[in-house]
C-alpha cells in the first residue's frame, strides 16, 4: 500500500501543477498583448480557472496512472521498447482526449445549452481544445520518460543524480541481496546461448515483482542480479525477504511456461547482508551509480554458500538482528558461523524458509 501511495500521489500532483501551469501561460499577461486589448480580463474568475485546472489534471494524472500500472504488466514490458513507447504514447494521448471530452461536456451541460452532436463536436473541435489536447499529450509523455530514466538508476536515484548528491563519494547503510540462478551452467549447455539469454530475460521480467517491496535493482551481471533496499524500508516487516519469496511464488505461477519453453524450471538461490557501503557516480560517457565495499562482498559470499548448506535464501547474523516484525510464514534458523573468502573473521548466517500451509 505505501509503495502504491509512493507512486500515485507524486503522479497525481505532477498533472495538477501541469495544469495550474496551463493557467498561467494561458492567461496571465493576456491583457498586455494587443490582440487581446478588447478582452475583458478582470471578468474572469481565477479561483474557478485554478479549481477547474487542478481538477482536470488530476483527473488526467488519475487515469494516466492506472493506465501506466496495465500497461506496465509482464506481457507487455517483454515488447520491444520502442513498441513499449509508442503504446503507452497512444494510451496515454486516449487518456487525456478521454477526459477533457468529458469536462467538455460537462460545461456544455452546466451551460444549459441543447446536448445535440453539432454543439458537442463545436466545442472539440475549437482551436483551444486541441491546443490543450496536445500540451497534455506531452506532459504525458514527459512524465514517461523521466520514469524511464528513473527507473534506469533506480527508483528516486535520479533526482540524486541531478542534485550531484553521489558526485562525491559517500557511506550509507543499506541492505543488499545477491541472487543467483541455480544450475545456470547446466541450463546455458541444454539450451544454447540464444534460448538460454530468453530464459534470462524472463526470468529478470519476473523478478521485477520485488519492487512491490521496495527493492531497488542495482546490477545485472550474468545470470545473477543485485538488488538493494533503504535499511528502514527493507528490515521493516522483512521486505528483503519477502521480496525473495514474493520471486519464486511469480515462478511458480509461470512454471508451466517455463516448462513449455525451455523444458526446465529456473530456481534461484540468494544471500543478503546489511552494512556500510561506499556510493558514487562513475563514467562520465555512461554515466552510473555504483556501491563499493565489505557488504557487497559478504553478500556474494553468503549466496555462495547457499550450495553448501542446501539452502535457497541465507542471511547474516548482523541481517537477522536488524530485521522487524519479519511475518509469521517465514521461519529464520540460525546454521552457525561460516568461513567466507576474503574475510578474516567468520560470519554467523541464518536459514530463512517459507512455511507451507496445507489446507485439510
Amino acid at each position: 500500500m505505501k509503495v502504491f501511495v509512493r507512486s500515485f500521489l507524486p503522479c497525481v500532483l505532477y498533472f495538477g501543477f501541469a495544469g495550474v501551469l496551463w493557467i498561467l501561460f494561458r492567461f496571465v499577461g493576456l491583457d498586455s498583448v494587443p490582440a487581446f486589448a478588447e478582452f475583458d480580463y478582470e471578468s474572469l474568475d481565477h479561483g474557478a480557472l485554478l479549481k477547474r485546472a487542478v481538477v482536470s489534471g488530476g483527473l488526467v494524472g488519475t487515469i494516466f496512472f492506472f493506465v501506466s500500472r496495465g500497461l506496465d504488466s509482464p506481457v507487455i514490458r517483454r515488447r520491444p521498447y520502442g513498441v513499449l513507447i509508442l503504446l503507452h504514447f497512444l494510451c496515454n494521448v486516449a487518456s487525456v482526449l478521454f477526459v477533457l471530452m468529458g469536462l467538455r461536456l460537462v460545461e456544455l451541460l452546466s451551460a444549459g445549452e441543447a446536448l445535440t452532436v453539432e454543439a458537442f463536436r463545436s466545442r472539440l473541435m475549437s482551436v483551444n481544445f486541441l491546443v490543450l489536447l496536445l500540451y497534455f499529450s506531452l506532459v504525458t509523455f514527459s512524465y514517461f520518460i523521466f520514469r524511464e530514466i528513473d527507473r534506469k538508476f533506480g527508483p528516486g536515484n535520479l533526482r540524486k543524480v541531478v542534485a550531484g548528491t553521489f558526485y562525491h563519494p559517500r557511506e550509507i547503510e543499506l541492505i543488499v541481496m545477491f541472487l543467483d540462478l541455480k544450475d545456470s551452467t547446466t541450463f546455458a549447455e541444454r539450451l544454447g546461448h540464444l534460448k538460454f539469454g530468453s530464459l534470462i530475460q524472463d526470468c529478470f521480467i519476473d523478478m521485477s515483482v520485488v519492487t512491490r517491496f521496495d527493492a531497488q535493482f542495482y546490477q545485472y551481471v550474468g545470470d545473477e542480479a543485485i538488488l538493494l533496499w533503504d535499511v528502514d524500508r527493507g528490515t521493516a516487516g522483512g521486505s528483503c525477504l519477502q521480496a525473495y519469496f514474493a520471486f519464486q511464488r511469480r515462478l511458480e505461477e509461470r512454471r508451466e511456461h517455463y516448462q513449455s519453453t525451455y523444458g526446465l524450471f529456473p530456481e534461484f538461490k540468494a544471500g543478503i547482508n546489511v552494512g556500510v557501503a561506499t556510493v558514487l557516480e562513475v563514467g562520465e560517457i555512461k554515466r552510473e551509480i555504483s556501491y563499493l565495499g565489505d557488504v557487497l562482498n559478504t553478500a556474494a559470499r553468503i549466496q555462495g554458500q547457499c550450495n553448501t548448506h542446501g539452502e535457497k535464501l541465507l542471511i547474516s547474523e548482523t541481517l537477522r538482528a536488524q530485521l522487524k516484525g519479519v511475518p509469521e510464514h517465514l521461519e529464520i534458523e540460525e546454521i552457525g558461523e561460516a568461513e567466507l573468502r576474503g574475510r578474516a573473521e567468520a560470519v554467523g548466517i541464518h536459514r530463512v524458509t517459507e512455511r507451507v500451509t496445507t489446507s485439510v
